[in-house]
């Protein structure tokens, strides 16, 4: 599946709050057409139309260092991409976001 998980961190829901862009992570090989598409595949049920798609990549980084062992290794985190997809006014994606009472 190319979209993995949703974002649900305290800025991507001010960003869904305030400017309706909804936030996923994808995997590092997508393109825009195809978020996009998978988008509106994944929530065809509720007639949803993707407005514009924004990506953006977390670049590995340096977790630690193994220096103790023959051969000194080093381990980093994992690529990571975002994507922040805007729909056109009006509509919102079922079950993103649900305040807690």
């Amino acid at each position: 599946m190319l979209i993995q998980k949703p974002i649900l961190t305290e800025k991507s829901q001010f960003l869904n709050k305030n400017n309706k862009v909804y936030s996923f992570y994808v995997l590092p090989s997508a393109n825009k057409f195809q978020i996009k598409k998978a988008v509106e595949e994944m929530f065809k049920d509720a007639n949803i139309k993707v407005k514009n798609v924004r990506t953006s990549r977390q670049k590995p980084v340096l977790q630690k260092s193994r220096y103790l062992q023959k051969s000194p290794s080093r381990i980093y985190t994992k690529l990571k991409k975002k994507a922040f997809v805007e729909l056109i006014s009006g509509q919102n994606l079922p079950n993103f976001s649900e305040e807690k009472k």
